[in-house]
């Protein structure tokens, strides 16, 4: 029995927002999936915000980026802020679970994924030193740090 099975044997997996048994590793019971709101099909491709209708891969502007100049080209977003994701980010931003970037950071890719390319520097949201001395800890720079891990991309949690 290897290392791992035997700490599998003594702390099984459990579901990363209620603790319920699960099979691998950070991740979510069936009932926290089927809480959790992930973002899939059709999406504005300028700010990544749910429409109606399917993908068809052609490029389509929600109508409030079409009247509002946006700072940035692109934005994706794996979750909807509510429900079970609200309280996964809050978990992370202010509870001290750490933890939670590793799965958050696989969601992260999959939503980000069509508009990654190679040579792309990851870069997180900088945080007021107050609240880095607050928290211990930048939750973007760790959520930036796995996304550009499992992207293959660099990282520069500091500029």
């Amino acid at each position: 029995m290897g290392m791992q099975a035997a700490l599998h044997v003594l702390y099984p997996p459990q579901c990363i927002s209620c603790s319920a048994p699960v099979i691998s590793d950070f991740g979510l019971c069936s009932d926290c999936w089927r809480e959790t709101p992930f973002i899939g099909g059709l999406v504005c491709d300028q700010c990544g915000v749910p429409l109606p209708g399917s993908d068809t891969g052609e490029r389509v502007i929600c109508d409030d980026c079409m009247t509002i100049a946006r700072p940035w080209g692109q934005g994706r977003s794996a979750l909807l802020y509510r429900d079970n994701a609200r309280s996964l980010v809050l978990a992370l931003k202010h509870g001290d679970r750490m933890d939670l970037a590793r799965p958050a950071g696989g969601w992260m890719l999959k939503a980000a994924k069509p508009m990654l390319q190679p040579g792309m520097l990851v870069v997180p949201v900088p945080l007021h030193w107050f609240r880095l001395l607050r928290r211990r800890y930048n939750q973007s720079a760790l959520l930036s740090g796995r996304l550009a891990g499992l992207a293959g991309l660099d990282h520069c949690p500091d500029l």
